[in-house]
């Protein structure tokens, strides 16, 4: 009956009564997936990818409620210190104001308790402080912490996700604005809009005037034929198939002669017209690259979504009374054990 005993002298005069609060949430995203349900979704969809974001994003925010990080952001924002520190005769619940840093943390964590139900993905956060007010007031600032970092983790993945994908359509800008205005130059070095058009003008030209020496031939021909060297149109007839000679030889030494013919300068026109196309289409390419990727972030996009607001007990919550009578009666049993075993060994030891 020794440790009853000093469990009720423990929690009747020297125990600090704690009250607690327990809040619920979950980490909800973007596409309208959420933690909560995540076994039923998957039997329901089959969206296996959903539910171990949801899995990673729970463990996730659980993991940072219980990290040195989490302590001194709380520690910063609303002074833990003074929610925690008793100087009463409590061992259990005693911490100085001078404490140190890791005193302070072990306070926490015996304050602070954060569970994860796997099953439906959902967080469970208790907090315990001396208190009502005090167990409100800390669950409501590590839920804010708990969302702060629930952003950061989008910041972060937005920023990661869209990346590349703005470095490509700068790329693709850069290449497309380079190639326009190598285009630009070489029309004005050249003075030609459009050597294509140029050359099916020339090629047209061409075509009509191997016409008209045709009928010029065949008319030259037939005054030949007429056996008259003198006829007053032989010498007409020659000079117009000569004139048309010289001209189409001229046109095709413009368009496939040697120097700057408007062959060379279609090659070189084509190559830059097709790097053009090449660098918009690159660029269009990007874009929607880019569109998609910003459509996929999103759905990255994560919300922390309360279940249930922190409410404080309106009772202590420990110590709790009958629990710890319990163990201490185990405990007096299991001592009253060890003893008459250690007596019957002594005895056995005399005897022998």
């Amino acid at each position: 009956m020794v440790p009853v005993v000093l469990a009720l002298v423990y929690v009747l005069g020297i125990a600090t009564p704690r009250y607690e609060a327990e809040s619920r949430f979950f980490v909800q995203s973007g596409s309208g997936q959420q933690g909560g349900g995540g076994a039923a979704s998957l039997l329901t969809t089959g969206n296996m990818g959903g539910m171990l974001g949801g899995f990673v994003d729970g463990w996730a925010v659980a993991d940072f409620l219980k990290s040195r990080d989490a302590m001194q952001q709380l520690d910063r924002q609303v002074g833990l210190r003074r929610f925690l520190v008793r100087t009463s005769m409590d061992p259990l619940n005693r911490l100085s104001q001078d404490a140190s840093e890791d005193d302070l943390y072990r306070a926490y964590q015996a304050s602070v308790h954060v569970s994860f139900n796997a099953l439906e993905q959902i967080d469970v956060l208790r907090v315990s402080a001396f208190s009502p007010a005090d167990a409100a007031t800390l669950s409501r600032a590590l839920i804010g912490l708990a969302e702060k970092f629930v952003s950061t983790m989008n910041e972060k993945g937005v920023a990661d996700t869209l990346k590349v994908s703005e470095e490509a359509v700068r790329l693709a800008e850069k290449k497309a604005l380079g190639a326009r205005e190598a285009l630009s130059a070489w029309r004005t070095v050249h003075g030609n809009i459009d050597p294509t058009a140029t050359v099916a003008l020339l090629l047209n030209l061409s075509s009509q005037l191997e016409g008209e020496l045709s009928s010029a031939q065949i008319n030259l021909d037939k005054l030949r034929a007429l056996g008259n060297k003198d006829h007053f149109m032989l010498k007409p007839a020659e000079l117009q198939v000569a004139a048309l000679q010289k001209r189409i030889a001229a046109l095709r030494r413009r368009l496939s002669g040697e120097g700057n013919t408007e062959a060379k300068q279609l090659k070189s026109y084509e190559a830059l017209r097709n790097t053009q196309a090449f660098a918009d289409s690159n660029l269009t390419l990007a874009q929607q690259t880019y569109q998609q990727a910003v459509t996929d972030t999103l759905r990255l996009q994560r919300y922390l979504s309360i279940i249930a607001q922190p409410v404080p007990t309106d009772r202590p919550s420990s110590p709790r009374l009958a629990i710890l009578l319990l163990q201490a009666l185990a405990l007096g049993f299991v001592l009253m054990f060890i003893a008459r075993v250690a007596v019957a060994l002594l005895r056995g030891l005399r005897h022998g």
